[in-house]
């Protein structure tokens, strides 16, 4: 999970077209497209409905010569904390849609990068864009698109509603192993579902886990430990079995701290092509080519043990 704990709030005001088309990319399970900032680039940009606003890192404030002023720290998933400081953006375009006056926090992404062999990771587009769009994901081809007015879906297409919670997050129902629970929609998230602490605790799914206390991801608070399990998920009205889930030994960040129960991950959400209806909170999903594939657990390609801020706590 990238998701990034943020108070400040971000201005963007709309420039250009209504809609926009642009291709993506799948970096280790997270959905990375083109951007360009104060009419350079093309910079990669992670799509994550789990991160409030936009994030750039350094290496873009320098190269674009922008001011920097410090805005304390930012928690995610891991345990710890980061520095975090704040900039303005003149214009953020993305295809053919440009946002003006965006207020963007600057973030040292470098670990994460690393860890999971990202070629280039310059920043986060976050819900403070997409709040006032339909985002469709269409993982069949490999495209995105971003539009004011609805977007057009398949008769087969289920429809669920969704809440925004405290941190912006998109929060929906489902169920693991027959058990409910209010779910978070992290397209940041290279997983599959993660099980937050008190619900993993309560419903003893740690009994059931293979792999016990493992680094199975890396995020703004460092490496995140947890037990993996296979689970049988129900969600966007589909009941999908062997469900690689990691439930969280986290005892500070997101998968520690949040009310939710669980975290769905691009692992999983892949499976489906969906609009994200911002607007009028709804979901439609509907299978992807990747809905039957075979679901593996996949630790950090790169250990993330080898940098100094990974020590267990």
């Amino acid at each position: 999970m990238l998701s990034l704990i943020l108070a400040a709030a971000l201005t963007a005001a709309p420039t250009g077209g209504t809609a926009t088309t642009a291709p993506f990319t799948l970096v280790d399970n997270r959905m990375v497209v083109q951007a360009t900032i104060d009419g350079s680039g093309p910079f990669s940009m992670i799509v994550d409905t789990g991160t409030y606003g936009v994030v750039v890192t350094p290496e873009v404030v320098a190269q674009l010569k922008l001011m920097t002023k410090g805005a304390g720290s930012v928690t995610g998933a891991g345990n710890g904390s980061a520095p975090v400081s704040s900039t303005h953006l003149s214009s953020l375009t993305i295809g053919s849609l440009g946002f003006a006056d965006v207020r963007s926090d600057v973030l040292d992404l470098s670990g994460i990068r690393r860890a999971f062999g990202f070629p280039h990771l310059d920043g986060i587009i976050g819900y403070g864009i997409l709040r006032r769009l339909r985002m469709g994901v269409d993982m069949d081809g490999s495209r995105m698109t971003l539009s004011y007015a609805p977007l057009p879906t398949p008769k087969n297409a289920s429809t669920v509603p969704f809440k925004i919670n405290g941190d912006d997050i998109i929060t929906l129902s489902g169920a693991v192993d027959g058990v409910p629970g209010t779910f978070m929609v992290d397209t940041g998230d290279r997983t599959s579902l993660t099980l937050i602490r008190h619900f993993a605790q309560a419903h003893d799914f740690y009994s059931k886990a293979t792999l016990h206390d493992v680094i199975t991801g890396v995020g703004i608070g460092g490496p995140i430990y947890s037990d993996v399990l296979r689970t049988t998920v129900s969600l966007f009205g589909s009941t999908i079995p062997n469900v690689v889930t990691r439930a969280s030994h986290d005892k500070g960040g997101a998968f520690a701290l949040a009310r939710e129960d669980a975290s769905v991950g691009m692992g999983l959400l892949k499976r489906f092509n969906i609009v994200y209806d911002y607007p009028d909170g709804k979901l439609y999903a509907w299978p992807s080519r990747f809905y039957s594939e075979p679901d593996t657990f996949r630790p950090p390609p790169i250990s993330a043990t080898s940098s100094p801020s990974s020590s267990r706590p």
